[in-house]
């Protein structure tokens, strides 16, 4: 049944960003930003669509962390 269908993939496509599942040419995508102590412990981390930008992120992931130096992948570049 054709708007059966239909009506399904609006849902799936209103759901996904909840689950920060993102859509480019090459897919489905997710990426996890995370935030580790000096021996690679996890401390925070977050989900995001795969096209979302990664400096966006950088903020959220060290607030409230303390921490002598910070090193990121050029991605996560902000002030």
């Amino acid at each position: 049944h054709r708007s059966g269908a239909s009506a399904r993939c609006r849902r799936q496509k209103r759901g996904s960003e909840d689950q920060a599942i993102g859509r480019s040419r090459g897919g489905l995508s997710t990426k996890i930003h995370l935030a580790v102590r000096g021996l690679g412990c996890p401390v925070r981390f977050t989900l995001t669509a795969g096209q979302k930008g990664d400096a966006p992120q950088a903020a959220t992931l060290i607030e409230g962390l303390s921490a002598g130096v910070v090193m990121a992948d050029t991605a996560y570049d902000a002030d």
